[in-house]
């Protein structure tokens, strides 16, 4: 049983991760540290957790927690990260891994000098139907063209970093894992329509291995859509995540599959067949096992840096 302290209890702390961690039979949450008081105090008595603390270096030496789950926003993140990994402690955060591909850099750099995993919360890896898709198109050879639109209408502004690098980067992420290879060319367009911050991003990246990869992020757009594709030799899966898969093979017809179908649950759990809870499952078995998580910061540095490639100069 692996013993968790968690840093933050904000929304996205207590919508995604709290929930899922919760129902893993190997993960016992332990302590919470949050600076925000009724915050912190909330997810305490929702799931019953012993301790709460306003310093996480405290939590870390009175817990003694083999796990830490450090979500919040990613301006925050590299140092109470770095502080667990240096205590010698296994770490998942949220994406984007740190306010810039340079944090992500020295977080990866925590994890390699530590010997530690930084699990990065770069759901829709494990989404069932991207694993599907890649495991028919793999089984016929290797991926030709991967693409991705992520849609939204956002005004105001994204925030504190820009949008392709604190949300869209779930696409860039996804487009490079399910193209099972490292980016050599990239041609990208930032552009900012009624606004004066970039909301439109439009990019195609030449893969090492001959996959080419197209972006699509707009947040001038009508509302949110979560699209991609993933072609093969004689196949080709045209995804809208989390719900589905319309899958064709040799011209024959079009198969629709369900993510819920793939991954063998209700259709209310979405939490199954989104990711989130494979992807804590697969957090905490591979803490177990030593294996590195196929997440980690070691592998998300090269999708921080391309993001990097495709943001192009400041603003």
């Amino acid at each position: 049983m692996l013993k968790a302290g968690f840093i933050g209890a904000g929304g996205r702390a207590a919508g995604a991760h709290y929930p899922s961690v919760d129902r893993l039979d190997n993960v016992s949450m332990e302590a919470v540290a949050e600076l925000d008081e009724a915050r912190g105090q909330r997810v305490v008595e929702r799931y019953n957790i012993p301790k709460m603390y306003r310093d996480h270096q405290e939590m870390l030496a009175e817990t003694d927690p083999d796990i830490v789950y450090c979500v919040m926003n990613e301006i925050y993140t590299l140092k109470p990260a770095v502080d667990c990994m240096n205590a010698g402690k296994h770490v998942f955060i949220e994406k984007p891994p740190g306010a810039n591909a340079d944090e992500a850099e020295q977080l990866r750099d925590a994890a390699v000098r530590n010997d530690v995993y930084c699990a990065v919360g770069l759901q829709r890896r494990f989404a069932s139907v991207t694993q599907e898709a890649m495991r028919l198109v793999n089984e016929r050879g290797q991926p030709t063209l991967v693409t991705a639109s992520f849609n939204k209408l956002l005004c105001g502004g994204p925030g504190n970093t820009t949008t392709l690098w604190n949300d869209v980067i779930h696409i860039v992420d996804l487009v490079r894992y399910m193209a099972q290879s490292e980016a050599a060319e990239t041609t990208a367009y930032q552009d900012c329509f009624d606004e004066n911050w970039r909301n439109c991003y439009t990019s195609m990246i030449r893969f090492e291995n001959g996959a080419t990869g197209i972006v699509m992020g707009n947040r001038i757009s009508g509302g949110r859509v979560l699209r991609a594709e993933l072609h093969g030799i004689g196949v080709g899966c045209y995804m809208r995540l989390p719900e589905g898969v319309e899958i064709l093979v040799d011209n024959q017809k079009p198969v629709w599959k369900s993510g819920a179908e793939i991954a063998g649950c209700e259709e209310r759990d979405e939490p199954q067949y989104e990711g989130v809870l494979e992807m804590h499952e697969h957090f905490a078995s591979c803490v177990l096992d030593g294996k590195t998580p196929i997440n980690d910061i070691r592998d998300v540095v090269h999708t921080a840096r391309l993001t990097e490639a495709l943001e192009g100069d400041a603003e």
